[in-house]
């Protein structure tokens, strides 16, 4: 798998966060080495509390089954919304 922050430099330049909630989208992907979504947790962060997010990733860290469908398992799970 590529490093995203290198695809992305590669394509626009060098890629810097504009806010702290992209840094910690960029990382969630990475450690559920699901960086070809990367737009997809960006997206997430946008219409959901940091919090939520962080919460959802570490209850995938905690059952020490990290992936995107995980995750988004967990995030249903955390806002109570049905698959």
């Amino acid at each position: 798998m590529t490093n995203i922050l290198s695809t992305v430099a590669e394509q626009n330049g060098k890629f810097v966060p504009s806010k702290p909630s992209h840094y910690l989208a960029v990382q969630i992907a990475k450690r559920l080495s699901d960086v070809e979504a990367v737009r997809h947790y960006l997206v997430l962060f946008e219409h959901y509390p940091e919090h939520i997010l962080i919460g959802a990733f570490h209850r995938c860290s905690a059952k020490g089954n990290l992936s995107g469908e995980n995750f988004m398992r967990s995030l249903r799970e955390l806002t109570h919304q049905n698959s």
